[in-house]
């Protein structure tokens, strides 16, 4: 089961990399840590720390950090879109990236499980799931979520508050403007 969704960072004119932005982006913090890890992946790190700031300061994530998956040589990502909602994997990729099915068994298969699903009594009844944010050179971030088997659909009553809740949502955004 795949899903997908896109997202634009910015606008190409706004995306050309000034030498202070790269400097501030080489001295984070978050960066350091990912490249602390060691893997000979330069560009799945710099991807994975422009993920890493859209989510957490364009989309204000909760709880999110940075994980190493030294299995696949990979900085993962874990947290909340928002408290509400349950914990999240995310496995930032370039779009050059080679992708086949063995490829996405290894992400499921590899990727470690967030904490708070390991809490679980029968983790394993859990259907695996990892979002795969795959960033294009652009900024452009498209996001796949990948499960290992089928994810039944929600319930009718579910279904309903999500759709009232998107529409008090478009209600309201559109009262702002």
């Amino acid at each position: 089961m795949v899903s997908s969704k896109r997202c634009k960072m910015a606008s190409s004119e706004e995306n050309k990399p000034r030498a202070d932005e790269l400097t501030s982006l080489l001295e984070h913090p978050k960066y350091k840590e990912m490249v602390a890890y060691g893997f000979n992946n330069q560009e799945q790190v710099q991807v994975a720390m422009l993920v890493y700031l859209y989510l957490s300061e364009a989309k204000q994530w909760s709880e999110l950090d940075i994980q190493p998956c030294p299995a696949l040589q990979l900085v993962t990502l874990y947290g909340r879109p928002t408290q509400a909602e349950d914990m999240q994997v995310l496995v930032p990729l370039g779009k050059q990236t080679d992708l086949s099915p063995q490829r996405l068994r290894d992400f499921l298969t590899h990727v470690p499980r967030p904490q708070d699903e390991l809490k679980l009594e029968e983790p394993d009844l859990m259907t695996r799931t990892v979002t795969l944010a795959i960033c294009d050179t652009d900024s452009t971030i498209t996001f796949y979520r990948i499960t290992d088997g089928f994810v039944p659909p929600d319930p009718p009553e579910i279904v309903a508050e999500k759709k009232a809740k998107k529409r008090q949502w478009k209600k309201r955004k559109g009262q702002r403007t």
